[in-house]
């Protein structure tokens, strides 16, 4: 006779025996392609191969040493590889410590380097977000700090609020007006409602709020203009001479 101990412990087998068939029949399988590495996802093409090395070393913000690469690309950074790359205009080569760095379009590393060369612009031209991501991993991190700090002023998306242009904050607080141009601002006068449309025609500009028909024009002058009398067409030039002239008669 069996003790309660063994009936719980032929049960609890029994009922694990169970569990995993069932798990065996609702895992869905899977299928392994071979066409590249499955820990790296770098193919063996050479062309495949020389992208994904520009393109890890371009993230590294820094210069990147052979064995770094060799062990990034799976041991794939052979000879002929890293002669592609010193081929590359905006990958750099250094010989004597054997590194690999990538060059962006600007030498903007951080966010202080940003807002230096910001203030430094002479015009003020808008900076593009894409030119400083070449290069600049942290870019959009960097633009965002600086942009709560109202260091700069930034032009996004509508949609995706994502970062396109910015511009050193060479004002004051970002949302507030200085008071000598409220000052100049108030000097202006500004017409009645009522005139408000006429004068904007005067000066060729188009009311938005106001039907352009219901506007009453200025009466312009015609003093001093005749009218020209009408002209009509003369036909039949090569006649002339052998047909008679009936314009007299009546």
């Amino acid at each position: 006779m069996s003790t309660l101990a063994e009936e719980l412990s032929a049960y609890s087998q029994k009922r694990t025996s169970n569990e995993d068939e069932e798990l065996k029949r609702k895992k869905p399988k899977t299928t392994t392609v071979y066409s590249q590495p499955a820990d790296t996802g770098i193919g063996f093409h050479a062309k495949t191969q020389l992208h994904h090395a520009v393109e890890y070393i371009k993230k590294q913000d820094r210069p990147v040493t052979v064995r770094e690469l060799q062990d990034y690309l799976n041991g794939a950074g052979g000879t002929s590889l890293l002669r592609h790359l010193r081929m590359i205009e905006r990958i750099k080569y250094e010989a004597a410590a054997n590194t690999y760095e990538y060059t962006p379009l600007h030498n903007i590393k951080s966010g202080e380097a940003l807002l230096l060369y910001l203030r430094r612009q002479p015009v003020f031209r808008g900076l593009a977000v894409k030119e400083l991501k070449d290069g600049w991993s942290g870019c959009l991190e960097a633009i965002d700090k600086l942009e709560k700090s109202q260091d700069i002023l930034v032009l996004r998306t509508k949609k995706e609020n994502i970062a396109k242009l910015v511009w050193a904050n060479k004002g004051g607080d970002i949302g507030g007006v200085d008071e000598k141009f409220v000052k100049v601002w108030h000097r202006i006068p500004i017409p009645p409602p009522a005139e408000l449309p006429q004068k904007l025609e005067e000066v060729g500009l188009k009311p938005t709020s106001v039907d352009p028909a219901t506007v009453k024009k200025a009466p312009t002058s015609q003093a001093g203009k005749q009218k020209r009398p009408r002209k009509g067409k003369t036909t039949n030039t090569h006649l002339q001479g052998i047909l008679k002239d009936f314009s007299g008669r009546r």
